[in-house]
């Protein structure tokens, strides 16, 4: 649910919200909705709540062209829900989260049919049966890539950096580590990660990205007028990123296009249309 207002609120005050609006969120779903437009057969594999919410999730995904035969129903289950500030100001989002969910359980992935897939996208989150989802198709790929988004700094991510082809950072997550800039960061993550691709986008500043052999890459932000909502704008970074490499361009060419498809992300309210 997402409220823009004028300002940031400040503690126990009571403000007006301009709009509010209700829509479809979460890293890999978002991720997954920019893949289709660009005309990509995507699934979407994870659990959804069996209530009224999560009900029309799965109804906007197959809408949009996304199949989700592969997700888990949870039975007498809550929707996780993110309630969002919008400021109109600074086109910022403040976000708090209530999740009650179960996650994904790897014996659930053990059911898809790895082989029919040409790239495998991941959240870094619910370590335990992650890595034995990696461990898993590890096993069995033939030479499908593997991505890792690294948002957050969840104990034990780093034991995922091994088992990844391209990894895919926030700016918040290398702060966290005391990283001012995307080189210190991939300094930080180089002896954990062998020969992964790994990149991260530095918001205003551009993308960072640094090849499995060591060699360093720069991409200049595009240029934006107003920010007007940054709501999944890393999300459709990541997106183009994929798409880019899945399609055979190179690492410079995929960071300039993720970085245009971003900028005009946060340009627009929502994600409709952004391809084309």
């Amino acid at each position: 649910i997402v409220h823009s207002v004028d300002h940031y609120p400040a503690e126990d005050e009571e403000l007006r919200a301009t709009a509010q609006r209700f829509q479809r969120g979460g890293n890999a779903a978002n991720t997954a909705v920019v893949l289709a437009q660009h005309g990509h057969q995507v699934s979407f594999a994870g659990n959804l709540a069996d209530d009224v919410f999560g009900q029309q999730l799965a109804a906007e995904l197959a809408r949009d062209g996304i199949e989700t035969r592969y997700s888990q129903i949870i039975s007498n289950s809550v929707c996780p829900l993110s309630c969002i500030t919008h400021n109109l100001q600074s086109g910022s989002r403040t976000i708090v989260h209530y999740r009650d969910l179960p996650e994904m359980e790897a014996r659930a992935f053990a059911g898809i049919p790895l082989a029919e897939y040409d790239w495998f996208h991941f959240e870094g989150r619910n370590l335990s049966q992650l890595t034995q989802m990696l461990e898993q198709l590890h096993r069995v790929r033939v030479d499908q890539p593997i991505s890792i988004e690294v948002e957050k700094d969840r104990p034990g991510i780093e034991q995922l950096f091994g088992l990844a082809d391209v990894l895919l950072f926030s700016r918040a997550y290398a702060r966290i580590h005391d990283c001012r800039t995307a080189s210190q960061l991939f300094d930080q993550v180089q002896t954990r990660s062998s020969d992964a691709m790994m990149i991260c986008a530095w918001g205003e500043q551009g993308a960072y990205a640094r090849t499995g052999d060591g060699a360093d890459l720069y991409e200049v932000a595009q240029p934006i007028t107003r920010v007007c909502d940054s709501v999944g704008a890393g999300d459709t970074f990541n997106a183009g990123v994929i798409h880019s490499l899945l399609s055979g361009q190179a690492l410079p060419a995929a960071l300039k296009y993720a970085n245009k498809l971003a900028a005009k992300k946060l340009q627009q309210i929502g994600f409709a249309q952004l391809v084309g």
